[in-house]
């Protein structure tokens, strides 16, 4: 089945598929998403575990912004298996933010490629799974087809410039992050790489450590503007969000999430 922006193909085909659309939209200069649903066994078990994979590429809007490329992988084991179609959904939601025109510099910070150029790809085998377990697969093609990008108005126009000098903003603070806590980590009784602890496991190892009073205040308020840039760019989300939000048909899982969540950067 090929129907617009959703393919399942027999399992020979379907990697080859994928390649087709990226290399297709490689050749037309446009920047894309491909995602995909794919069935594994665990070798130990033979436990069903679904793979949600993406890969975005926004090289032909801006070859140097932080979000030009990205990949996603999520799991999914028979606990949470049905989750694999609200996730699906929600992605492309993120990423279609739902407006696009070729000349808006950066309207959102998260993506800004036109919901033509979002692709689903499953093969049979994983289709027939998931229809086997409870999942409908045509009522996610559904509702992932939904998602529409709709035109740019002058408000969103404006609110790219916002979006634009909050991400560059935020690059260059994160950036003075990493050199802050490389310092402080050169202080920590055992040195340990800050980059294979997450943020919440820094501060805890902070809490036991004696480091250089310039530094921990320097830390604290990096982190404080880092935060109110990671806000201000929810606002743009939400503004983005306020402005369309009538132009287009929601799913219902969408509708029923947290705006808040579903827009955290």
């Amino acid at each position: 089945m090929s129907e617009k922006n959703v393919v399942i193909d027999i399992p020979d085909r379907i990697d080859q598929d994928i390649e087709d659309f990226k290399l297709d939209a490689i050749d037309d200069e446009k920047n894309y998403t491909a995602s995909r649903i794919k069935l594994c066994r665990d070798p130990e078990n033979e436990k069903p575990i679904l793979f949600y994979s993406q890969e975005l590429s926004r090289n032909f809007k801006n070859p140097n912004d932080p979000f030009s490329k990205r990949h996603i992988i999520k799991t999914f084991t028979p606990e949470n298996i049905e989750a694999v179609a609200d996730v699906t959904v929600e992605h492309k939601f993120k990423d279609t933010l739902l407006a696009h025109k070729d000349f808006v510099w950066d309207y959102n910070p998260l993506s800004d490629i036109h919901s033509g150029s979002m692709n689903l790809f499953m093969d049979e085998d994983t289709a027939g799974f998931m229809e086997d377990v409870g999942i409908r697969t045509d009522g996610m093609a559904e509702d992932f087809q939904s998602l529409e990008s709709v035109e740019a108005t002058p408000f969103m126009e404006d609110i790219s410039l916002d979006a634009t000098r909050l991400k560059n903003d935020l690059k260059d603070f994160q950036g003075r992050m990493w050199i802050i806590k490389d310092q402080m980590s050169d202080e920590f009784s055992d040195w340990i790489e800050p980059k294979t602890l997450t943020d919440d496991e820094f501060d805890e190892k902070l809490v036991n450590e004696k480091v250089s009073e310039g530094l921990v205040q320097t830390y604290l308020s990096l982190k404080e503007q880092i935060g109110d840039l990671k806000a201000k760019l929810g606002e743009v989300n939400m503004s983005v969000f306020s402005e369309t939000k009538s132009k287009i048909k929601l799913p219902k899982i969408i509708e029923e999430r947290s705006l808040d969540e579903l827009f955290e950067v």
